[in-house]
């Protein structure tokens, strides 16, 4: 496995996990988190809605797949 695959395996994997373990972070620093006008709390709304956790869940997964089928070619 050559540096390039390996940076990517880890990567991946570590996108994975911090997706899985903490979604309301992941959202809270991407595009989809940022705060609109009008809205109260300190990241626009107060807690992140339950599906677009279920979504970063999904795509961490992914990642994880991805990493995962990566380390084994």
């Amino acid at each position: 496995m050559d540096a390039r695959t390996t940076l990517a395996v880890g990567l991946g994997a570590a996108l994975g996990l911090l997706c899985l373990a903490r979604p309301d972070v992941v959202l809270r620093l991407s595009v989809l988190g940022t705060s609109s006008p009008g809205r109260t709390g300190p990241y626009g709304d107060a807690e992140a809605g339950s599906t677009r956790l279920w979504i970063v869940r999904a795509l961490g997964a992914a990642c994880l797949a991805v990493a995962a089928y990566l380390a084994l070619v």
